[in-house]
């Protein structure tokens, strides 16, 4: 399902979106990401590891 999302630019996987903002940058990089990530995505830790994982993917396919 996610790979379909991905295909089509849904912009509604707020882990996607979570990916996508961690492979562009928005993190900040002096701080713990998983805590950035729930606060500002509002994801559980189990997501927001999903969501770091999946930004690797994103930062692989930009390459």
């Amino acid at each position: 399902m996610r790979a379909v999302a991905q295909e089509i630019g849904s912009s509604q996987d707020p882990i996607l979106e979570a990916a996508r903002w961690i492979a562009t940058g928005g993190a900040d990089k002096t701080k713990a990401t998983v805590p950035q990530i729930r606060e500002r995505f509002g994801l559980s830790a189990l997501q927001a590891v999903q969501a770091m994982r999946e930004s690797r993917l994103v930062q692989a396919r930009a390459h």
